[in-house]
C-alpha cells in the first residue's frame, strides 16, 4: 500500500513538472496581428473577432497576415493566406488557400475569408497563455475534392456576355456609344483556353453654325489563347487575334503566334512571386482604310517579341515590372520597346511610396495614313498621330500615424 502511495506521488510530481515546463515556453501576452488584405472587409473582421488585436503597422505586429488572390477558371477567386510569424514567433509560418465561386455574394466571400482567418490565428494563440480563454468547435467533413463531390455538366467551361450603352444630348452636340463583348474560357491545372471578343461603336455629333461635324469610332477585336502547362516552370501556347479599328486606320488585322514561357520560380508560388521570360514569334496580315505612309493598302509580315516579367508580393510591399521588346522580321527599324512598372514600397513603419510608370519607344506605326491630320481630326482624336514615344505615370506618398491598435468599430452616421 505504501509503495502505491509513493508511486502515485511520484507520478503526480512528474506531471506537475511537465505542465510547468510547457507553460514556461508559452508567450504571456496575446499576439498582435497585421492584416494585409485588400479584399477583406476589415470592419466585419473586427466585429466578428473582437478579441483579436489588429495593429495598423506591420513592424509592430507579432504575425503578418498577407492575403493575395487570383481569378479562377470558373469566374471566382482563389485566395492565398500567408501567416508569417515575427518577433518571438519568427519562423512560425502557415499557408492556406480557399476558392470562392462567381455566384457568391459579398457576404459569402467575406465569411469564407473570415473562416480562414480563424483557422490561421489559432496556432499562434496555442503558443500563448491566452489559449485558455478560447473555445474551439470543429466539425468534421468528408475528405473529398470538389471534382469528386460535384458533377460539372459544363466540364469547367465558363461563358460571359456583356452589353451596355450610354448617351448624352444637348442643343449643340450629342453622343452615344454601344459596347458588347463575350468571354469563353476553360482553366485547369494542365490547360488554359480563352476566347474573348468586343465590339464598340461611338458617335459624337457637333453642330457649328448649322454645319454637322461627326466623330465615329468603331472597334472590333477578337482574341484566342490556348496554353499548355509543360512542367512546373515551362509553358507553351498558341495565340490568335483579330482587330479592326478606324482610329488606327486598320480595316482588318489578323495575327497568329506561338510562344514559350519559363518561370524561374515554380508556378505553385505565383501568388507570391513570378519571374518569367517569354518568347513569341508570329505572322501578321493587315489591310487599311487609307494608304499608309509606306504606300501600302495591305501587307503581311513576320514579327517576334521577347519579354521579362517580375511580380513580387512580399511583406515590404508589391512590385509588378515588365519589359517587352518586339520587331518586324526583315526590317528591324520597325520595333517597339515597352517598360511597365507598378511598385509600392513601405519605407518606414509610417511611410510608404508608390509609383506607376509606363514608357514606350515607338517605331512601328506602319498603319498611319498618308497626309496631314486636319484640325478636326486632332481635336476630336479621330486618328492616331505619329510619335516616337509614349510616357505616362503617377507617384505618391502615404503617411499614417496615431494609435497602433484599431480594434474599435463605430459605424454611427
Amino acid at each position: 500500500m505504501t509503495k502505491k502511495i509513493y508511486c502515485y506521488l511520484l507520478l503526480s510530481f512528474l506531471l506537475i513538472l511537465d505542465c510547468m515546463s510547457q507553460n514556461a515556453g508559452l508567450i504571456t501576452k496575446a499576439p498582435d496581428f497585421f492584416l494585409d488584405c485588400h479584399e477583406c472587409d476589415f470592419t466585419f473582421v473586427r466585429q466578428e473577432l473582437p478579441f483579436v488585436s489588429f495593429v495598423r503597422d506591420p513592424q509592430l505586429a507579432d504575425v503578418h497576415i498577407l492575403v493575395t488572390d487570383t481569378d479562377t477558371g470558373g469566374g471566382g477567386n482563389k485566395f492565398f493566406f500567408n501567416f508569417i510569424g515575427m518577433k518571438e514567433l519568427k519562423g512560425i509560418n502557415y499557408e492556406y488557400s480557399v476558392t470562392t465561386k462567381q455566384s457568391d455574394t459579398d457576404d459569402d466571400v467575406r465569411r469564407t475569408l473570415l473562416k480562414i482567418l480563424k483557422i490561421g490565428i489559432l496556432p499562434y494563440y496555442s503558443r500563448t497563455s491566452f489559449i485558455e480563454n478560447l473555445n474551439v468547435d470543429i466539425e468534421e467533413k468528408e475528405r473529398r475534392t470538389a471534382n469528386e463531390i460535384v458533377t460539372d455538366k459544363w466540364k469547367n467551361w465558363v461563358f460571359r456576355i456583356d452589353a451596355g450603352g450610354e448617351f448624352q444630348k444637348e442643343k449643340s452636340q450629342n453622343e452615344f456609344s454601344v459596347t458588347t463583348g463575350f468571354r469563353v474560357q476553360k482553366i485547369t491545372d494542365k490547360w488554359k483556353t480563352r476566347l474573348d471578343g468586343i465590339y464598340e461603336t461611338n458617335r459624337e455629333n457637333y453642330y457649328d453654325e448649322g454645319e454637322l461635324i461627326t466623330n465615329r469610332q468603331d472597334t472590333k477585336e477578337f482574341n484566342a489563347n490556348y496554353i499548355k502547362s509543360l512542367t512546373e516552370k515551362w509553358s507553351a501556347g498558341i495565340f490568335g487575334n483579330y482587330l479592326s479599328r478606324n482610329y488606327l486606320n486598320i480595316r482588318n488585322s489578323f495575327g497568329f503566334s506561338t510562344g514559350v514561357e519559363y518561370n524561374f520560380f515554380p508556378w505553385s508560388e505565383c501568388n507570391r512571386r513570378v519571374f518569367a521570360i517569354r518568347y513569341l514569334p508570329g505572322l501578321n496580315f493587315s489591310n487599311y482604310y487609307e494608304e499608309t505612309i509606306y504606300d501600302k493598302k495591305q501587307e503581311t509580315y513576320f514579327s517576334e517579341a521577347l519579354s521579362l516579367k517580375l511580380e513580387l508580393i512580399q511583406q515590404w510591399g508589391e512590385a509588378d515590372i515588365s519589359l517587352t521588346g518586339m520587331h518586324h522580321f526583315g526590317d528591324f527599324s520597325k520595333n517597339r520597346l515597352i517598360f511597365e512598372s507598378d511598385v509600392s514600397v513601405r519605407v518606414t513603419k509610417n511611410l510608404s511610396v508608390f509609383c506607376e510608370f509606363q514608357a514606350q519607344a515607338v517605331h512601328d506605326q506602319i498603319y498611319l495614313p498618308k497626309g496631314d491630320a486636319s484640325l478636326e481630326d486632332i481635336l476630336l482624336r479621330r486618328r492616331k498621330l505619329e510619335t516616337t514615344y509614349e510616357i505616362n505615370g503617377r507617384a505618391g506618398l502615404r503617411f499614417t500615424f496615431g494609435s497602433i491598435y484599431n480594434n474599435v468599430v463605430n459605424e454611427r452616421f
